[in-house]
């Protein structure tokens, strides 16, 4: 996976490039909602791209690291599963709205997950520097973080689909909910 000839070395940046397309398009759609400070619109399509490239950041990292021993797999399931906890809060907690007319949602602004993404990519960078030098037990901590960090992103992403599909049939089956919308 970190091989530069790789076709997944193509596929970061034509999401990097997808995810600043589709967040100055919601930038540019939340100026007509009148949006409050601390909210953004994003699409759904960018609440996606967020644990893909959680995972290609960092999942070759992950596997390399849990191919190491059981303890390694034991610390990289019970951070995914920790993970799936804080993901479904957090997914709960910034979600604001649906938006179907954009098919985005609109959220609290939250920069936990750009922070999670740089620190990913930072890790990816460092990749060999820290499994060759570091004991076993920062190389588990590790694991452990980085399957926190892509199970947390994936199930964000789940949360707020699903969010938006139960606000999206209440909006088809109470039109008044869209109303406020329009304003």
């Amino acid at each position: 996976m970190s091989s530069s000839n790789s076709p997944l070395s193509l596929v970061i940046p034509i999401a990097i490039i997808v995810m600043i397309i589709l967040r100055r398009q919601g930038v540019r759609q939340g100026l007509e909602l009148k949006l409050a400070p601390n909210e953004r619109l994003r699409p759904l399509l960018a609440v996606w791209i967020d644990p893909l490239l959680a995972f290609l950041f960092a999942g070759g990292m992950l596997w390399n690291l849990i191919d190491r021993d059981l303890a390694h797999v034991a610390i990289a399931f019970a951070g995914a599963i920790l993970g799936l906890g804080v993901g479904y809060l957090r997914g709960r907690v910034i979600f604001v709205r649906a938006v179907s007319q954009y098919k985005s949602v609109v959220t609290k602004r939250n920069v936990v997950e750009y922070l999670i993404l740089i620190i990913l990519f930072g890790l990816r960078i460092a990749e060999d520097a820290i499994a060759k030098r570091h004991a076993n037990v920062v190389t588990a901590i590790l694991c452990g973080f980085i399957a926190l960090a892509i199970s947390e992103s994936l199930v964000r992403a789940a949360t707020l689909t699903q969010r938006y599909r139960r606000s999206s049939l209440l909006e088809l089956a109470l039109p008044s909910v869209q109303a406020p919308l329009e304003n």
